[in-house]
Parts: structure tokens; sequence; C-alpha cells
């Protein structure tokens, strides 16, 4: 069983945390932690949504954990950011040669972290930085890193990173019956 760790911040983008969080969770071989980052368990999303994470960073061992996931929001990428606990789990998991996936502005931080160089990512317009080529599209896949674009491509920058972790069989299981196949209706 692989084990997600996702960061939350307040101003986190919803979609992009708690869809990621499903699609893992219907592999049922990632074990994913929502960690707050606001030094206490309740976090607010951009759209104003509590959510109570699974444990605070400061309470978690790192080590015990396979990849690392950032959601965007902008205000949720900020305090991200600024926050130095959040920039040494991301040390930690490079460091370590562990998976950093960030999602909408996310890949900014990797990016002004140089993590991004000499690799191929999207992210949302505006929020490019570092050496790496910027692509326009959906979801980016690139020696190791996984990279979304928006919230509209939550499903696919998931997908992706299970593929990447897990195998392309898991996703298969996470839609039985209909992945790849057109539905009959009778």
């Amino acid at each position: 069983m692989k084990k997600a760790l996702i960061l939350l911040a307040d101003g986190f983008e919803e979609t992009e945390a708690l869809t990621t969080h499903d699609i893992f969770t219907r592999t049922h071989e990632i074990e994913t932690t929502l960690a707050s980052t606001m030094g206490e368990s309740l976090v607010t999303s951009s759209m104003g949504l509590k959510v109570l994470a699974d444990g605070k960073l400061e309470d978690l061992k790192l080590e015990d954990y396979d990849f690392l996931i950032l959601p965007g929001g902008k205000l949720g990428v900020e305090n991200l950011k600024s926050n130095p606990k959040v920039i040494m789990a991301i040390k930690s998991f490079i460091s370590s040669s562990r998976h950093v996936h960030a999602i909408c502005a996310a890949p900014s931080i990797l990016g002004e972290l140089g993590y991004l160089d000499d690799k191929e990512y999207t992210c949302f317009p505006g929020f490019q930085r570092g050496n790496g080529k910027y692509l326009d599209q959906g979801e980016v896949t690139s020696n190791g890193l996984v990279t979304g674009h928006s919230m509209g491509y939550t499903i696919e920058f998931a997908e992706a990173i299970v593929r990447l972790e897990i195998g392309q069989e898991a996703v298969d299981r996470i839609y039985p019956g209909t992945r790849g196949k057109e539905l009959k209706h009778e």
C-alpha cells in the first residue's frame, strides 16, 4: 500500500485536493492523509468549505509517505510557500527521491525551488516559474513529476499520479466495467 500526503493551507482549491483524495481512495492501493499546514486541524478552502484534516503537518513523520501532493488555489499556494515547514517537507521528499506532484498555481512553488528545471510541466497560466518547459495542456507527466493545469483537469491529474505511482491497472479498477467501453442504453 502506497501512502500519499496532501498538504492543505487556508485558501486551498477544494476540488483539486478532495477529488485527488477520492481518486486515490478508489484504487484501494493508496492510503491518503490530508495534512493541515495551518497549525490547527480545521482548514478553510478557497470557497469557504471547512475541512477537518487528518492531522497537522508538524505532527506527521514525512518518511512514512511515498509521495506528496500540492493542491492549488491562489491563497492556498501563497500560504503553502510562506510556510517554512512546507518548504522543508518538499525538500525532504525531493532529496529522498520521492515524488512531489502539483496542480494549478502550486507548480510555481516547485519552479521557485528549481524542481521544474529540465522538466516539462503545466500549471494555471501566469504561475510559470523556473527553467522547465511549460505546456498548455490538462496534465503533464515528466521525469517522475505530475502537474495539472487547473481545477477542471483534477481527475486527469489524479489518474496520472495513480498511473505513475502504481500502474494503469489501478486506474482501470477505479471505473469497473466502464473504462474504455462505450456505454449502451437499452
